[in-house]
């Protein structure tokens, strides 16, 4: 299996897994996602995120680091965690202890230096587009924080695909290899909500096949054309309501090895099912399994599978 650093390590965790439930145990957590809070700086028009207001407390936070920091990555998220008026200073004076990984829309500068990876929001080059989507005159500023966050940590930046914006991916990507030298990867999401406006068609993902992608794996640098190419693998896989029954079955041994935290107190198992409603404990699957993961998630799956019957 490839190594990335953007999927952390699968094949440690794969035999982890493997050896603990030999033994009748639980895998050790390898990752964290801790949703620190449901509030964001932005007003982005494609959000369909439910904003409660909450905000988890330092201590609450300092409590899953206590716990889980010495052997788990802590993958914080939000929501924007920037508003979290304490998060950056924790980060600040403990990053030389755990290891973090933030995802931001960096409008506010992210503490770079105590931090082993940056995934930064971005979906288009064009300033003037970009500052209406999200409702803040952002762009300058947040393309300056990702120069000057690069030469401190792995920073990545994550582009959601749409209707709107689809056309303009390969220029996108062009504006990246120029502006951003030393950048990681560069991922490529897919809108997931009921906006017309930016639900991805049949007649889109024709298009998107046949004409942008073959013009993006020439742009992008190996990493990211790999990561595209595990996310976006069929046409399928880019529209709305698509799914894949074969996710569906067995267990998932992933979340064996993940925990997420909300900012309202709740603990579940699997990041992608809490952001589609989802409280499920470890191991467990759900229709939403069926079209959620992408074919590095439900390979390591597999790979548990295949070693636990050898």
């Amino acid at each position: 299996m490839r190594h990335s650093l953007y999927w952390d390590d699968f094949e440690r965790r794969a035999e982890e897994t493997v050896q603990a439930l030999r033994h009748e145990t639980r895998p050790t957590v390898r990752r964290i996602a801790v949703f620190v809070t449901d509030r964001c700086s932005f007003r982005c028009s494609y959000c369909n995120y439910e904003i409660r207001n909450q905000d988890m407390t330092e201590e609450e936070f300092d409590s899953i680091v206590q716990q889980y920091g010495d052997g788990a990555i802590i993958h914080i998220t939000g929501g924007e965690p920037s508003v979290v008026r304490w998060l950056y200073p924790y980060l600040r004076a403990h990053g030389d202890k755990c290891r973090f990984h933030l995802n931001t829309n960096a409008f506010v500068a992210p503490p770079s230096e105590s931090i082993q990876r940056l995934k930064v929001s971005l979906d288009s080059y064009d300033r003037e587009y970009w500052n209406a989507l999200v409702g803040v005159n952002a762009f300058d500023r947040v393309v300056q924080n990702i120069k000057d966050a690069i030469p401190h940590t792995v920073v990545s930046i994550t582009y959601t695909m749409s209707h709107e914006n689809m056309r303009e991916i390969p220029e996108f990507i062009r504006f990246v290899n120029r502006e951003f030298p030393g950048l990681y990867a560069t991922f490529f999401s897919v809108y997931k909500g009921d906006n017309k406006r930016f639900v991805i068609t049949p007649d889109d993902a024709e298009l998107f096949f046949n004409e942008i992608k073959p013009q993006m794996e020439e742009l992008l640098d190996a990493e990211s054309a790999a990561l595209l190419n595990e996310t976006v693998d069929e046409k399928f896989r880019i529209m709305q309501d698509v799914r894949f029954p074969g996710n569906d079955k067995g267990v998932c041994y992933l979340s064996l090895s993940e925990r997420v935290f909300a900012a309202g107190g709740q603990c579940s198992a699997c990041s992608h099912l809490w952001r589609d409603g989802v409280n499920n404990e470890p191991g467990s699957k759900f229709e939403q399994c069926t079209y959620g993961c992408n074919q590095r998630l439900a390979a390591f799956n597999k790979l548990v599978e295949q070693r636990l019957l050898a």
